[in-house]
């Protein structure tokens, strides 16, 4: 019998990779976070942080974009890549941990 996935369960993309995230304990973060599966990437997310690059390494830091902050207009949490277009570029669907509001170019849905 397949397990069931917990509803409250977030599917964070990575804002460079725009893959699926995997979840990780990291010690300097609460609860549960969430890091990229590409080799050499540094960019994880929590629910309590939003995104944050897993590194003390000033250049590698330097060397990255900055993490996007976006936060839900509702209740401030930080918002997680839910959903990107390749067909269309500018794309990007936001998604709240705490309440699932949604922003889509600057808007709520």
């Amino acid at each position: 019998m397949p397990a069931i996935a917990p509803a409250n369960r977030i599917h964070p993309l990575c804002y460079e990779h725009h893959s699926e995230m995997t979840p990780r304990k990291f010690p300097a973060s609460e609860g549960m976070s969430y890091a990229c599966q590409e080799l050499d990437c540094f960019v994880s997310y929590s629910g309590s942080d939003g995104y944050f690059l897993n590194t003390q390494d000033p250049f590698v830091i330097k060397g990255c974009p900055i993490p996007p902050h976006q936060y839900c207009a509702h209740d401030r949490y930080p918002m997680y890549l839910l959903e990107v277009q390749l067909e269309h570029p500018n794309f990007r669907l936001w998604r709240c941990p705490h309440c699932n509001m949604s922003r889509l170019g600057g808007q709520l849905t």
